[in-house]
This record gives structure tokens, sequence and C-alpha cells, in this order.
């Protein structure tokens, strides 16, 4: 298991019926029954060749009897009543957007959702909030010399109006004090001087994506000297 998909298992609570999203090559289901914290899991993936590659994973660790595998776009195949909680990693947000916008069921049954997006955080964090769900808990893990965040959703009340630093820097890390959010709130800064300064030297600038850029870094500045605090 990576440290990125070991961030993503921390979020799966003991009992859980598991649907993982996307599972490649089936690790983190195979991981979950194999550890004891899920004693049935779904393998779910729209491509034959993948499902295939985490069937071998399961035979291999002895526990193909405790995991379905289910060709499916995205939810699409998936039973409701089966699950309880959905993991999606390693896709971009927009994709799971996609996804959960074709399965209302997770919001109407309070499913657990663990997303680990690879882009689109901030589009995907405002449109969980408009859709119902709320980020109960967030963590940052780094894998491979990247930083990715992990999200733990559910239905719940909007803690909204989010700013345009908090779409990309959930608050919720600031208030655990997560070790790694001063080298991600650095790589946020980086980011949005580079974005900046080529909406800047473009003949046509678009002027409200400036204008979130530099709110943004604005907010990220803000963010880096309260975790500069930390550590006097």
């Amino acid at each position: 298991m990576s440290e990125r998909l070991k961030a993503v298992a921390a979020f799966v609570e003991q009992g859980a019926s598991v649907a993982d999203i996307g599972t490649d090559h089936g690790f983190l289901p195979v991981w979950l029954v194999k550890s004891g914290v899920c004693t049935q899991a779904v393998a779910a993936d729209v491509r034959p060749g993948p499902l295939a590659s985490a069937v071998r994973t399961a035979q291999a660790w002895g526990v193909s009897e405790q995991i379905r595998f289910i060709l499916s776009d995205g939810l699409d195949q998936i039973d409701p009543q089966c699950v309880d909680t959905v993991v999606m990693a390693g896709m971009g947000g927009e994709t799971m957007m996609t996804i959960l916008d074709r399965a209302p069921w997770t919001l109407q049954q309070g499913t657990h959702l663990i997303l680990q997006p690879q882009s689109k955080l901030d589009s995907l964090a405002n449109w969980l909030d408009c859709a119902g769900y709320a980020i109960g808990d967030a963590c940052l893990v780094r894998d491979a010399g990247r930083i990715y965040v992990v999200l733990s959703v559910r239905r719940g009340a909007s803690r909204a109006p989010f700013s345009c630093a908090q779409m990309y820097a959930d608050r919720i890390l600031m208030e655990k004090r997560d070790p790694l959010l001063p080298d991600y709130l650095e790589l946020l800064i980086r980011r949005a001087r580079k974005v900046i300064r080529g909406l800047e030297q473009a003949a046509a600038p678009d002027v409200l994506e400036l204008t979130r850029q530099r709110l943004a870094l604005e907010g990220f500045l803000k963010m880096k000297e309260e975790t500069n605090a930390w550590c006097r």
C-alpha cells in the first residue's frame, strides 16, 4: 500500500461495507479485508483490465471470496443497499462530481465518502458544499514527492462561505495543525503566483479568474503566516 492509499484507508471505519470505485489493482479493498477493517468489500472499475488485476491481487492474498468485483462506470452498477462507504481515490475532481451527480442515493442515505482528488479540488469542494455534502475531516499525505489531500465527506449542513483559499486548503487542516500544511501552502502559493503571472501577461486576461487567483493567494499567505507561528 502506498502512503496515499494508507491515508485513504485510515478514514474507513471499522466494520464498514466499502465500495472502492476505480479500484485499479485492488490494493485498497484487499488491504481493508486482509487487515480486518472490513469483512467484505466491493472493487469496481470501468475497465476490464484493471478489474482482472484486482481479482489477481485478491487471489494472491487469499481474500477473493470476501470481495465482489464489479465492472461499473462509477457507481452506476453499485447496489446502494450493499455499501455504506464509497472510496474514490486517484481520479480527477470533475470525474468525482460526475459520478456523485449520477448517484443521488449517496446523499439520500448519508453514505460516507472518502475522496482523494488528483485535480480540481477547488471545484469539487464547492460542488460538494452546494450539493448538500459536508467535509467533516481532511488530511494531507506525502507520497513519492507529491502532497495529496484526502477528504472525509458525509451529508451535512454547509460550512460556507468558503474563501477562494479554503477550497484548496480546508480550514480543518488548519484546525488540526496538519504537519504537512506549511509545505502544502508553499506549493499553493507558488502555483497561484505562476497562474497570476500568466493571466497578467495574457493578451485578453480572464479578469474573473485573475481576481479569484489573487484572492486565493492572499488567503494562502495569511494561512502561511499562521502556520509559521506554530513553530515559534
